[in-house]
């Protein structure tokens, strides 16, 4: 009778360490799996066994099956509270406070602040600009906007031109204006403000109604403002006279926001709040939360770059944005001198051959730019900077816009740029249409050479100048192998996606469901339930279910292939619930195609 108490005994004992390893175990995959890593699970069980091991023995029945209980509690907790630390349960309902503790910090630093005339100056720049986009005309806002912000609208601009396209804006109502963040880089002070809005947005094409799109949405957005410190403030956004002068302005702005009188540039930020970046909410949540966890990488990039006094890292981004449009309109219209002078020689000759079809962006926006690496190689400063883009490309053939992508899809890739490590004190920007070397106005030309000073335009000798565009895949490879010239990088995560598996998989799922332009019931719970089983707080994703239904939402994908092909999985699965239909059957064929997803 006793040897089968002890039987049974051990038997209980065995099944209980059993039960724990196994939540355990989940908790630690959901771990490595949430972080882009492959494995790390060995080591860990055997110290869990270990540690289960000593409670049995070292602490008296029946405390320690009490311990074991509480601790299998613990495990399951904490492995809920894992699943909820998710970029999309950290999107902002649009009613968020203001950060008054660190607003606060920076009025004693910068007692001249005003905080309602600066919430001011954002809503008006918010309407302006909203007013100056439906126009397909930023020079009535250029005085404060920068390069790479003015060039993403253009470029925008230029390919709504080519398809005969118009966006109507109307219902437009500014709800909230929040400061998310407040930061210095190098020489300014930077200003992250979550603007809630909500628009009728309408695009029409008169030559191509297959293109048309739209409707009604809420959003909110966070917008970067910049400026120099310790400047005196003037008024660019409710002025129509110069900062500097007093002269009025030129009322139509193009490239260059610049006084006619004593050519002064107005939008570098030296005389007011300057709007650098747009960034919609999943991109800015997914990518503070990264970046943020590497905070000393900004400190040694800006180490490297020393020798530069004005070095921003907002700047620097500016134009790797700038010099990025400038590429891929230049690729749209077939015409080099649109990117020459941004570019090496050596870049030129790799991208001046131009494909034989006529391949125009439907949509082309930045959703976020962000600097990941930096180096020195030889006598020359090198940076890294991700561009992440959501696309959709068409076909102009025989009067026809024909689709290449069936929705909006986003990629990454990495901006490369170099300039000298004893680079001279730029007077001008190529970015600004401006000569680095004697500030002279520079046109748009496949000829290097400055017309008033002959110096050469693309030299890395006073600018950053575009070198390369590389993947995702390339830039680990080459962090990899950059021993000789070692390269201060974010964590290798960051450019697999700035999200979640599951946050890829949900958002493509519903971008699935909702292609054929309704979403069934059945669609409906199946998404619902998938949330659920993921973590996900009903009132936070609830935007993404009303994006997904007005087409909102974007395609995207992890650079890993096993991720890749799970994600398809899923989709396909979605799509099959009530039927596939023939949009959603092109959605799948172009990301199977696209990714080179097998089976």
């Amino acid at each position: 009778m006793n040897d089968r108490k002890s039987i049974y005994k051990k038997a209980v004992i065995c099944s209980l360490i059993s039960v724990a390893l196994i939540l355990f175990s989940f908790e630690l995959f959901a771990r490595a799996g949430g972080g882009g890593g492959g494995g790390g699970g060995g080591g860990g069980d055997d110290g869990l066994i270990g540690i289960l091991i000593y409670i049995l023995f070292a602490i008296p029945f029946p405390w320690n099956f009490v311990v074991i209980g509480i601790l299998i509690l613990l495990g399951w907790l904490g492995n809920k509270q894992k699943k909820q630390q998710t970029v999309l349960n950290q999107l902002p309902k649009g009613n968020e406070p203001d950060k008054i503790s660190m607003i606060n910090k920076y009025i004693e630093k910068n007692p001249n602040f005003k905080l309602p005339e600066f919430k001011s100056k954002v809503n008006l720049a918010f309407l302006q600009i909203q007013d100056a986009w439906a126009k397909k005309n930023m020079g009535t806002v250029r005085k404060y906007i920068s390069d790479g912000m003015y060039q993403r609208m253009n470029t925008q601009f230029k390919m709504m031109n080519i398809l005969n396209q118009t966006n109507n804006i109307s219902s437009l109502e500014v709800k909230n204006i929040v400061i998310d963040n407040i930061e210095n880089d190098g020489e300014f002070d930077i200003i992250h403000v979550a603007v809630n809005a909500s628009i009728n947005d309408k695009f029409t094409s008169q030559a191509f109604p297959n293109l048309n799109s739209g409707g009604f949405e809420e959003f909110v957005e966070y917008w970067t403002f910049i400026r120099r410190k310790g400047i005196e403030e003037k008024n660019l956004f409710n002025s129509e006279n110069c900062p500097k002068c007093g002269a009025e302005l030129p009322k139509n702005a193009g490239d260059v926001s610049q006084c006619s009188f004593c050519k002064t540039i107005t939008n570098l930020g030296d005389y007011d709040w300057v709007l650098s970046e747009i960034t919609q909410a999943e991109d800015y949540i997914s990518q503070s939360s990264k970046i943020s966890k590497q905070s000393n990488l900004i400190s040694k990039i800006r180490a490297l770059n020393a020798g530069d006094k004005d070095f921003s890292v907002q700047n620097i981004e500016d134009k790797a944005s700038n010099g990025y449009l400038q590429i891929c309109t230049a690729k749209v219209v077939q015409d080099a001198k649109v990117m020459r002078r941004f570019v090496t020689d050596e870049f030129y000759e790799k991208f001046n051959n131009f494909d034989s079809d006529r391949i125009v962006y439907n949509r082309l926006y930045l959703n976020n730019v962000t600097m990941i690496g930096a180096s020195q190689i030889q006598n020359k400063n090198v940076l890294y900077i991700m561009v992440n883009s959501s696309f959709q490309r068409v076909m102009l053939k025989d009067n026809k816009a024909i689709l290449v992508d069936p929705v909006v899809t986003s990629k990454s890739e990495i901006v490369v740029m170099e300039r000298d490590i004893a680079a001279g004190i730029s007077k001008g920007s190529l970015y600004a249409h401006s000569c680095p070397s004697c500030a002279g106005p520079v046109k748009d030309t496949i000829d290097i050479n400055c017309q008033y000073c002959g110096a050469i335009l693309n030299s890395t000798k006073n600018e950053w100048i575009i070198s390369g565009i590389i993947s995702n895949a390339e830039y680990k490879v080459t962090v990899a192998n950059s021993s000789e010239f070692p390269i201060v990088t974010a964590k290798a995560d960051i450019t697999d996606g700035l999200f979640d598996v599951r946050d890829i998989a949900l958002n493509n799922v519903l971008v699935i469901m909702a292609s054929d332009g309704t979403m069934s019931n059945e669609e409906l719970e199946m998404a619902q339930g998938l949330a659920k089983k993921w973590g996900y707080k009903p009132d936070r994703i609830m935007p993404m279910f009303n994006m997904a239904k007005s087409n909102q939402l974007i395609i995207r994908m992890p650079e890993d292939k096993k991720k890749q092909t799970k994600i398809f999985n899923l989709m396909e699965k979605a799509a099959a619930v009530d039927g596939i239909s023939s949009e959603e059957k092109n959605i799948l064929d172009s990301i199977k195609q696209q990714y080179a997803i097998a089976g």
